[in-house]
């Protein structure tokens, strides 16, 4: 004897037809299916999530976040639903920003040998990656990208954002990848990084001094858009601007985007002073005007996101600058 499915089951199997509509792109079939889900099972998460999830591809994110508001009420505990509920967010204030630190955030699984001595380098090296980027549009660039590319992509996919271009702040290989100048070359192998994006299809930017430093770890030219201190680079709605700031390398830059009163500094300020000027590529005194010249003019609240340590602010760096710079007698 076959029984009739009940509400629950049926419930199920109309939530299951949500989510191949959902891939499918028929949006209004998903919903409709995601509608008699949630009728069926009113306290069940997941016709509320497929409700959701259909309004997110749609960039409805007032209704997404509604109902995946809702999810987590039936399923407080399920932190993926949570994690939903911060996309939402994030997309109706339209900014999405993300600091990846290896060891925590990325290059904490290796797959191979030689994975293993790059994720353990990358951890000891602690220097930052970042995503920025437009909300609504769901696009992003990928800041310094380097030593987990495909941990890089996978944040990226399960915050449903596209990378779009790969940045660098300058060339270093802790930043974008490469072979490791001396004494970090003992490994004997080549840090993943701004390459293997480029060769995925994303155009890579940098700062015009530091582009033929790139071209000899490999990225070809024509991929390559150089840029000038005040230019501009927009993500949807998101602009960042170009900040040259030369000392720790020829090309060296920050990005200060505006709208969100933050800087991404790389190597050049750091919590507690400037970046490091110990090679031969850098000097103390370019990076120390730098800093003065083009960096603290910015609002004295201006959240500082460094290359590597905690991040600081404008006001907070102010005196250790100026102090420095009287101390050498920069000019």
């Amino acid at each position: 004897m076959i029984c009739a499915p009940d509400d629950t089951a049926r419930g199920t199997i109309h939530s299951n037809l949500a989510l191949c509509y959902l891939k499918l792109k028929d949006y209004a079939m998903a919903t409709t299916h995601a509608d008699v889900a949630m009728c069926l099972r009113p306290g069940w998460e997941k016709g509320y999530f497929r409700h959701g999830e259909t309004a997110f591809e749609q960039r409805d994110y007032a209704t997404a976040l509604k109902d995946y508001e809702e999810a987590v009420k039936c399923a407080p505990n399920d932190v993926a639903l949570k994690h939903r509920v911060k996309l939402a967010k994030e997309a109706s204030n339209g900014f999405y920003f993300r600091q990846l630190l290896p060891g925590r955030d990325i290059a904490v699984n290796a797959k191979n040998p030689i994975e293993q001595q790059i994720f353990g380098a990358a951890t000891q090296m602690q220097n930052f990656i970042y995503l920025v980027g437009d909300a609504r549009t769901r696009e992003c660039v990928a800041i310094d990208a380097c030593w987990d590319v495909d941990g890089i992509l996978a944040v990226a996919k399960n915050d449903k954002m596209r990378i779009t271009k790969a940045v660098a702040t300058h060339y270093h290989f802790d930043h974008v990848g490469g072979k490791p100048p001396p004494p970090f070359d003992a490994l004997g192998i080549e840090v993943p990084g701004i390459k293997q994006l480029e060769a995925a299809g994303l155009p890579v930017h940098v700062q015009e001094e530091d582009a033929k430093k790139l071209v000899e770890i490999g990225v070809p030219e024509k991929s390559m858009t150089t840029h000038k201190d005040g230019d501009v680079l927009e993500i949807g709605g998101v602009r960042i601007r170009f900040v040259h700031t030369p000392g720790h390398s020829p090309g060296c830059c920050c990005f200060h985007d505006v709208g969100a009163g933050r800087l991404i500094s790389g190597d050049t300020l750091f919590c507690g002073g400037p970046g490091a000027t110990g090679r031969s590529y850098s000097d103390e005194p370019t990076i120390l005007r730098s800093i003065r010249d083009r960096l603290l003019n910015l609002p004295g609240d201006t959240v500082v996101h460094t290359g590597h340590g905690d991040t600081t602010a404008i006001d907070d760096e102010r005196e250790r600058v100026l102090d420095r710079i009287a101390e050498l007698g920069v000019d």
